[in-house]
C-alpha cells in the first residue's frame, strides 16, 4: 500500500547567508497565499515564468518523466531530495529578497522624509535653468504644484530687480576653474564645487514676496551636460528682524541725538540768558536816567523790546527740549478752541483762506497750561496758513478722542513715546496746502527746520516740547499738493481738578531796611543785578561764590534778610551755598536764580527749597514783585 505523503509541508533546519540556522516551512499552500498576496499581475508573472522555465527544461536534455522508469530507486531518492534543497535554496532566497524590498521601501520612506519633508526647498536645473525636479517644499514655497514645476524657468519665480543676483550667481559657477565641463566624468556630491550663496527676494503664485537664501552647485549631469543644485530657506523672518534692527538703531541714534541736542541747547539758552540779563538790566538803569531826553529814550526802549524777544525765544528754545514748567490745569479743548480761534483768525488768517470747525461735545479734557495751549493752536494755524500762502484754501480744526491703537506710528515726535493709556484727546488741523515730501515729514519736528525761508521753524518744534512735557506726542500726515494734516494727542483727564486759587502777594513797599545777599560767580551780573537792587532801594552785600557768602552771614546772620543766588557755580553751586547759609540761619529766606528753566534747574530732591525761582533774564519789575512776595511769605507758582 502506498502511503500520500506532502514532502513541501516539511520544516528544515537551513543556514541563511550569514551562517545563522533557521526554521523554513515550505508548502504550495504558502505558495499560493504569496501568489494570491502579490495580486493578479504577480500570477500572470509566475505562470510566464513557470513556462519558461519548463521551455527551457526541454531545451536541456535532463532527466525527463518518462525516463524514470530506467531509474533505480535509489536514483529516484537521490533526485527528489535535489529537488527539495533546490526548493528551500529558492525560498530562501526569495526570503533575502524581501527583507532587501522592505529595507529599501524604508530607505525610500526615509528619502521623502529627508528630501520631500525638509524644512528648506531643493530643486534641480538644467543647464538652461529649468527645473527639472523639485521636492514638496520647495513646491509649498512658490506656491505651485510640483509637477507644475517641471521645465519653469526659476527665473519665473524671482523678483524682478533681484534677478541679476541669481544670474551672477549661476556665472560664479560656471565660470571657475573647478566648474564641471562638458563631456567630464560625473562626480560623486563630495567631489562637487564649492557652493556659491546669495540672498534674493523670490515671489509666489499669488503675488507674496518672500526673501531666501539661494545656495547653488553646480555638478555634471552626464558626459555632455551639468545641472545646478540649489538649496532654497526662507529668510523672511530675519530679515523682517533685521529690518526692525536697523529701525531700532535709527530711532537709537535719533534720540541720541535729541538727547545730545537738548545739553547743548540747555546750555547755550543758560548762557544766553545769562548776557541778556545784563543787556536788559544795564538797558533799563539807562533808561531810569534819561527820562527827559526822548529820543535817546526811544532808542533804549526799542533795545529792550529786542531783548525781550530774544529771552522768548530762548523759552522757546527751552520749550522745545521739553524744560519748561507751568502751571497746569484741567482743559476742555473743544470750548477753548471755540473761543480762541476768533482771535486768532482776526490776527492771522486772510479772507481768502476759509476757518472749519468740528468740536466733539462735550469736548475732551486735558491737563495743561491755557496760554500753551493757545500757542500750539496759533503755531499749528500759521503752519497751514504758511503752507496755503496767497492762494484760496481752508484749514479745520477738530477735536476728538482717539484709541491708542489709532495713534500714528510713523512721521511722531517724540520717537521713542509710548503709553499706558488707552485713549488721548486729540487736536487736529488740517490745511489744504502744498502738502511735504517723505523727507520732509521726517524733519518737520526739528527745531529750526522750514521750507519757507531761513530762520524760521521753531513753531512746532516747541508744540513738540509743549506735548512731551505732557506725555503726549504730535504726528503729521501728508500729501504733496494735496495738505497736510497735524495730530496733537494729549492724556485724557477723568475727573475734573479743581483749579488752584493763586496766592495773591499783600501790598509790598520796598525799603533800605531790607538786606539782600546777592551771591553769583560772574561778576557782570553780580554788578548790574546788585545795581538793579540798589536801584529798587535794597541794601546789598555780594558774594562770589557759597564760602564767600557763607563768610558774609557768619560775621551778622541777623542782617540778611533775604538770599539771592545763582544756581551754576564753581565749587559750591546755588544748592550748596543753600544747605550751608540754612545750617547758620534756619529758614532764611531764598530766591533761587539760573538761566535753565525752572524744570531742569529744580530737577533732583533737595532738603533745602528755595521760596522762589528767576528765570534768567528778568526785568526789575519781576524783581521786586519776587523779593516782596518771599518777604510777605507768599510763594509764586511761576515767574
Amino acid at each position: 500500500m502506498i502511503h500520500s505523503q506532502r514532502p513541501l509541508d516539511n520544516i528544515h533546519e537551513v543556514q541563511d547567508m550569514t551562517g545563522r540556522t533557521r526554521k523554513v516551512q515550505h508548502s504550495s499552500r504558502a505558495k499560493n497565499a504569496t501568489v494570491a498576496a502579490a495580486g493578479p499581475s504577480a500570477v500572470a508573472s509566475g505562470h510566464e515564468l513557470r513556462r519558461q522555465a519548463e521551455k527551457i527544461l526541454r531545451q536541456k536534455k535532463v532527466l525527463q518523466p518518462e525516463t524514470l522508469e530506467a531509474l533505480s530507486l535509489e536514483e529516484i531518492r537521490t533526485a527528489f531530495h535535489e529537488l527539495q534543497v533546490h526548493q528551500i535554496e529558492l525560498e530562501m532566497q526569495n526570503e533575502e529578497l524581501h527583507r532587501t524590498q522592505v529595507e529599501l521601501d524604508l530607505a525610500r520612506a526615509r528619502y521623502f522624509d529627508l528630501y520631500d519633508l525638509a524644512p528648506i526647498g531643493y530643486c534641480a536645473l538644467n543647464d538652461k535653468g529649468l527645473i527639472k525636479e523639485a521636492n514638496l517644499t520647495a513646491s509649498s514655497l512658490l506656491g505651485v504644484a510640483r509637477s507644475a514645476l517641471v521645465r519653469q524657468p526659476i527665473s519665473r519665480f524671482i523678483v524682478k530687480e533681484d534677478q541679476d543676483r541669481y544670474y551672477l550667481l549661476i556665472h560664479q559657477l560656471v565660470d571657475t576653474d573647478d566648474a564641471p565641463q562638458e563631456g567630464a566624468t560625473p562626480t560623486s556630491p563630495e567631489a562637487s564645487p564649492e557652493p556659491h550663496v546669495t540672498e534674493l527676494r523670490m515671489q509666489k503664485s499669488d503675488g507674496t514676496v518672500f526673501w531666501v537664501s539661494l545656495k547653488a552647485t553646480a555638478v555634471p549631469a552626464d558626459r555632455n551636460s551639468f545641472e545646478f543644485r540649489l538649496v532654497v530657506n526662507d529668510i523672511s523672518e530675519r530679515k523682517q528682524a533685521e529690518g526692525r534692527q536697523i529701525e531700532l538703531e535709527v530711532q537709537t541714534r535719533q534720540i541720541e541725538k535729541a538727547e545730545s541736542l537738548q545739553r547743548m541747547a540747555g546750555a547755550i539758552a543758560h548762557l544766553f540768558n545769562n548776557q541778556l540779563s545784563v543787556i536788559l538790566g544795564n538797558l533799563e538803569m539807562t533808561i531810569s536816567d534819561t527820562q527827559g531826553d526822548a529820543l535817546p529814550h526811544q532808542y533804549l526802549v526799542n533795545a529792550m523790546r529786542a531783548v525781550s524777544r530774544s529771552s522768548e525765544v530762548s523759552s522757546l528754545l527751552l520749550t522745545y527740549l521739553g524744560q519748561s514748567t507751568s502751571r497746569l490745569e484741567p482743559l476742555d479743548l473743544s470750548v477753548f478752541c471755540h473761543d480762541n480761534l476768533p482771535v486768532i483768525k482776526e490776527d492771522g488768517l486772510p479772507a481768502t483762506i476759509a476757518l472749519e470747525t468740528d468740536f466733539l461735545s462735550p469736548g475732551p479734557v486735558v491737563l495743561a497750561n491755557a496760554n500753551q495751549v493757545q500757542q500750539i493752536l496759533t503755531n499749528l494755524i500759521t503752519n497751514g496758513r504758511e503752507a496755503i500762502g496767497d492762494t484760496t484754501g481752508r484749514i479745520s480744526v477738530v477735536t476728538r478722542t482717539v484709541p491708542t491703537a489709532d495713534i500714528p506710528k510713523v512721521h511722531i515726535a517724540p520717537t521713542d513715546w509710548q503709553t499706558a493709556a488707552e485713549t488721548f484727546a486729540c487736536l487736529e488741523v488740517t490745511d489744504s496746502g502744498c502738502g511735504m515730501t517723505e523727507e520732509e515729514m521726517e524733519r518737520i519736528f526739528d527745531p529750526f527746520f522750514s521750507t519757507k525761508f531761513t530762520g524760521r521753524g521753531l513753531g512746532l518744534a516747541v508744540v513738540t516740547g509743549l506735548a512731551k512735557a505732557w506725555n503726549g506726542m504730535i504726528a503729521v500726515s501728508s500729501t504733496v499738493g494735496q495738505g497736510s494734516t497735524l495730530q496733537v494727542f494729549l492724556p485724557l483727564v477723568t475727573d475734573m481738578v479743581p483749579r488752584q486759587p493763586e496766592v495773591a502777594a499783600g501790598p509790598c513797599d520796598l525799603g533800605s531796611s531790607w538786606t539782600v545777599l546777592l551771591v553769583d560767580d560772574d561778576a557782570i551780573v553780580r554788578d548790574i543785578t546788585g545795581a538793579l537792587l540798589k536801584h529798587l532801594g535794597l541794601t546789598v552785600l555780594e558774594a562770589s561764590g557759597g564760602n564767600e557768602a557763607v563768610a558774609v552771614l557768619e560775621k551778622d546772620p541777623g542782617r540778611i534778610d533775604c538770599v539771592l543766588t545763582d544756581l551754576c557755580m564753581p565749587g559750591m553751586d546755588g544748592w550748596d551755598t543753600l544747605a550751608a547759609l540754612r545750617r547758620i540761619r534756619p529758614g532764611l529766606p531764598a530766591i533761587l536764580s539760573s538761566g535753565y528753566d525752572e524744570a531742569q534747574a529744580i530737577d533732583g530732591e533737595y532738603v533745602e527749597q528755595p521760596h522762589a525761582f528767576l528765570h534768567k533774564p528778568y526785568s526789575m519789575e519781576v524783581l521786586r514783585a519776587v523779593i516782596c512776595r518771599v518777604m510777605s511769605g507768599a510763594v509764586p507758582k511761576v515767574v
